[in-house]
């Protein structure tokens, strides 16, 4: 017998009401919210716009002028410097608002963003430039480029879709942007950048990430770094739909390591003004979908970005200072990121196989999965809410075993 989907042509909310309503609290999620590209197309109608995410690191638009075309969402975006501020940076929807072609088609800088098409042109705070071909009968200062919200924090820029939906974002930055600061994140570069596209749904990328029940047998490289050393929750956010999520945490490093390379010796100078290392990291998570970890040479930012109900992209960026030696060697700076995303878009993606499959059945998280559990609980309580625009509290936290050896995402999601 195959789980219950959703009509992709047609899809009705109240049949996915009732798989919500049916789920068994500390069990995994029913096939179609795996699998369903009918459940994906409301997630990007109403949860999707409820998120805040990280889209660029600052050094990528450093100077007045830099622009950057980056995906949120499923839309393409513009992210570009307007000032030499470090706040005066803006996004925009990829649009040009003459006759909706691409606007830009990569990255690049200028004084103006001009559309290729008709050479229609925009400043870079996105009000329209040209005048001349524009009909009388139309107010130009209408016209101008669909604008993202946009925010800076400790060096990392942040953006959502829609004002109206996503939850004001000034708690996240009070109580994270000087801890990144503190990691260097603001006197930074980027050292390093993979893709590591996954065939799976984004929800099942997230549950691996925020558990670490797996790491022993699966990852034995990121275990001989980090082994048991316990986190410490410095800070973090509240659940919610009008509530943005966020983690600070920190742990020492296994074994007297100085930092998390192949022999726990260093990669790269001291970030953060720091003056020697201190054998430690610390974690950030910035929304749902959105994880930094710092230790005293490197940072190491993940992005994850739900492409369909099947395939959803990893990105990671690895950030040095911004005056360590340019030709520095990145393989010792990736290595332990690099091979346990390797590792972990395999387990996924065999996970999101077995899913698929007519005998897959919902199954029970263990004490080590609690934040995975605890996820797929208030996932479902915000699509209820959104579609039956019933307000309901969030669901408790029940905090998983402590002697659960260490999450890799757990530590960004610790409350």
């Amino acid at each position: 017998m195959q789980a219950t989907t959703i009509g992709i042509m047609t899809p009705d909310r109240a049949a996915l009401v009732d798989l919500i309503d049916r789920h068994r609290p500390g069990w995994s999620l029913e096939q179609a919210f795996y699998v369903d590209p009918a459940i994906f197309e409301f997630e990007r109608e109403l949860w999707f716009p409820r998120q805040w995410s990280l889209v660029a690191h600052a050094s990528e638009v450093a100077e007045k002028g830099r622009y950057i075309v980056r995906q949120l969402f499923g839309e393409e975006i513009i992210v570009v410097r307007f000032g030499d501020a470090e706040e005066e940076v803006a996004a925009y929807y990829n649009v040009c608002t003459h006759r909706g072609s691409r606007l830009c088609t990569k990255d690049g800088r200028g004084r103006l963003l001009v559309c290729p098409y008709h050479a229609w042109s925009y400043r870079l705070t996105g009000e329209l430039q040209t005048r001349q071909e524009v009909p009388d009968n139309v107010d130009p200062e209408a016209l101008g480029l669909h604008r993202v919200p946009t925010r800076c924090v400790g060096g990392l820029v942040i953006c959502g879709l829609e004002e109206a939906s996503l939850p004001d974002v000034q708690p996240l930055v009070d109580a994270l942007d000087g801890a990144l600061r503190d990691t260097g994140i603001d006197h930074a570069r980027i050292a390093a950048r993979k893709s590591y596209p996954t065939k799976a749904n984004w929800k099942l990328v997230l549950e691996n990430f925020f558990e670490c029940y797996h790491c022993q047998p699966s990852h034995p490289e990121y275990f001989r770094v980090n082994a048991h050393e316990p986190w410490t929750t410095l800070a973090s956010g509240p659940e919610g739909l009008d509530k943005v999520k966020y983690g600070f945490s920190r742990r020492s490093i296994f074994g007297g390591r100085k930092t998390q390379s192949n022999d726990g010796q260093p990669v790269s100078c001291l970030m953060g003004g720091r003056s020697a290392y201190d054998g430690s990291e610390t974690a950030f998570s910035l929304g749902r979908l959105s994880f930094v970890y710092a230790v005293s040479d490197h940072v190491t930012l993940f992005q994850m970005i739900p492409r369909s109900a099947t395939e959803t992209d990893v990105i990671v960026t690895w950030l040095v200072d911004r005056d360590a030696d340019a030709d520095i060697d990145t393989d010792p700076i990736t290595w332990m990121w690099d091979v346990t995303t390797v590792q972990d878009k395999k387990l996924v993606e065999d996970n999101a196989s077995g899913v698929a499959s007519t005998a897959y059945r919902p199954g029970p998280y263990t004490a080590r999965e609690g934040d995975s559990s605890f996820f797929v609980q208030t996932y479902l309580a915000d699509m209820r809410s959104l579609i039956t625009g019933e307000r309901t509290g969030a669901p408790a936290w029940q905090s998983p075993i402590k002697d659960c050896g260490l999450q890799h995402g757990e530590a960004a999601e610790a409350v």
